[in-house]
């Protein structure tokens, strides 16, 4: 029970996850999404006080869960290098992106009359 409400709240894009809880549930590990904050594909949030004295761990949006389990899929099934890795998580971010647009879009329009004009 506790594993599903963990992932749940991962799924939740207001909640936070730690570099290595990132990397644990993606599949890959710290040094691969270092590399891929490098590549400016993952964005960190900020960075969390560790147990250790001065250091920090990078923190980011739990709404990459999704994103990067699902490149870590393809990079498996196609053997991609984390390059290619980065440049398909940039696209796939935007293709969402752009699908939230046209569903806005197509929201507002359906509130039209069919003519095309507001009354």
């Amino acid at each position: 029970m506790a594993a599903q409400q963990l992932e749940w709240m991962w799924l939740d894009a207001t909640e936070t996850v730690t570099l290595s809880e990132l990397a644990r549930c993606c599949g890959m590990s710290t040094m691969e999404l270092d590399e891929l904050v490098d590549y400016k594909a993952l964005p960190p949030m900020a960075s969390e006080p560790t147990q250790l004295p001065l250091m920090f761990e990078r923190v980011f949006s739990a709404e990459w869960v999704t994103p990067l389990r699902k490149v870590s899929q393809l990079r498996q099934t196609y053997d991609l290098d984390l390059f290619t890795v980065a440049m398909l998580l940039n696209h796939m971010s935007r293709i969402e992106e752009l699908e939230r647009q046209v569903r806005t879009l197509e929201a507002q329009l359906a509130h039209l009359p069919k003519h095309g004009y507001p009354d």
